[in-house]
């Protein structure tokens, strides 16, 4: 049976689609499901669908998309950037596709193929009779084709397999839709980068619009301001890549904790983290942002003990971690020159937060508070040690600083992470 249903086909109707969802930010795996349950229900034999684009995530170098007939979800699985071609792609078509710079691949699977591969065999147990491969490469603006695209495949089921001209159909319909789950990545890449490098609320703001120099809001904050001690001298017996790598496993410790934990890292500064837990108005969810605060704080040194000794076993020289907490309001948003623009947090408390953290060294602790932190916290913790009233560098009047044990000393009530 001939898929053409009229004169004009449903290349039309579908592409048409595709557009409109395209225009009102579908996503990659709502446009697959989409097509791919459209092109169902006109009659096209299609038993399994696999859709792949790579990305740019700091940690996924791909995403894939497998639609199967009957099916209530679309399969998906992300690729470790760093973790190159698995075996079963090495003996795919796609690496044949690769390998000959093939756009388009198809096979009848009703007989032998040539070339034969593996997953042929599962393709006919299934019932597969024609398997298509379409791959749509993102060209730049000097139309040299990189390696990265969408690629496309879909398996038929229909005995005798598709007609030339429902391949061409079909085809045409794919066009549009690469366009569309171009359009689609590209957001969910804009997105992915602007949290990667702002922050998730950040980033996010960033991509709603919120771009507008001098136009910040106010927020009240638990603040965290993390510091390692030792850095700087370190860093000078260091060479340029052992230093960064260091760098790198030390930041990785201090800010996996308070993102688990709902918190938003803003900036690394240099050798520090500035991150905050936002609060709501009312008082209750202040105390669930100071447990959420501690929480991360304590993960932090878990983690820094534990780097500590893998280095220490390795010869290698380790870092301590000084961190301060204090709470209050702050301004977030955009701050800069009108060319280039840091969404962050400033305002008095900030500044308080930093010299705090300023006193670790003198007052021999790794973790202070304020007065206003111990006030909200301490209903949670009866952990927390007077360490007296104290002068903060550039700040007038003496300041009440509590101190908190590295280590976790009481259970307190997990916190849903925001």
């Amino acid at each position: 049976m001939n898929i053409l249903r009229t004169e004009a086909g449903i290349a039309p109707e579908i592409s048409d689609w595709l557009v409109m969802r395209g225009l009102a930010g579908d996503s990659v795996a709502e446009l697959v499901a989409g097509l791919c349950q459209r092109l169902a229900d006109q009659g096209v034999p299609l038993l399994r669908a696999f859709v792949g684009l790579q990305t740019l995530h700091p940690l996924y170098g791909g995403y894939a998309y497998v639609w199967r007939r009957g099916a209530e979800d679309l399969t998906t699985d992300a690729y470790l950037r760093q973790g190159g071609h698995n075996k079963d792609f090495l003996v795919s078509p796609f690496q044949h596709m690769r390998e000959e710079r093939l756009l388009r691949f198809r096979q009848r699977l009703e007989g032998p193929a040539e070339p034969e591969f593996p997953i042929y065999q599962m393709f006919r147990d299934e019932g597969g009779t024609d398997y298509f491969v379409r791959l749509y490469p993102f060209a730049r603006a000097d139309a040299v084709e990189r390696e990265d695209g969408v690629l496309i495949s879909l398996l038929f089921d229909r005995k005798g397999g598709m007609a030339e001209d429902e391949i061409a159909e079909i085809e045409a319909i794919l066009q549009v839709f690469a366009l569309a789950a171009r359009s689609a990545a590209t957001y969910a890449t804009a997105l992915s980068v602007t949290s990667t490098y702002l922050g998730r609320d950040a980033g996010q703001r960033v991509m709603d619009g919120d771009i507008d120099r001098g136009s910040p809001s106010t927020m009240r904050a638990v603040i965290y301001y993390a510091d390692l001690r030792g850095f700087t001298p370190l860093s000078e017996k260091l060479a340029g890549p052992d230093m960064l790598a260091m760098l790198d496993d030390y930041l990785d410790a201090i800010a996996r904790g308070v993102l688990q934990r709902g918190g938003e890292v803003l900036k690394f500064l240099g050798d520090g983290v500035l991150a905050v837990f936002e609060i709501a108005q009312d008082d209750t969810e202040c105390q669930v942002a100071c447990q959420q605060g501690m929480a991360a704080g304590w993960d932090a040194f878990a983690a820094i003990n534990a780097l500590n000794a893998t280095r220490e076993a390795q010869g290698q020289p380790t870092m301590q971690l000084d961190l301060a907490m204090h709470i209050g309001d702050v301004l977030y948003g955009n701050v800069g020159a009108e060319g280039r623009l840091d969404f962050t947090v400033i305002g008095p408390a900030v500044n308080e937060a930093s010299r705090i953290e300023a006193m670790c060294g003198e007052l021999d602790r790794n973790w202070l508070v304020s007065d206003s932190f111990f006030q909200s916290a301490r209903h949670c913790s009866d952990a927390m040690e007077p360490m007296g009233r104290h002068q903060l560098r550039g700040l007038t009047g003496e300041r009440a600083l509590y101190s908190l044990p590295t280590a976790r000393r009481e259970q307190l009530p997990e916190a849903e992470p925001a």
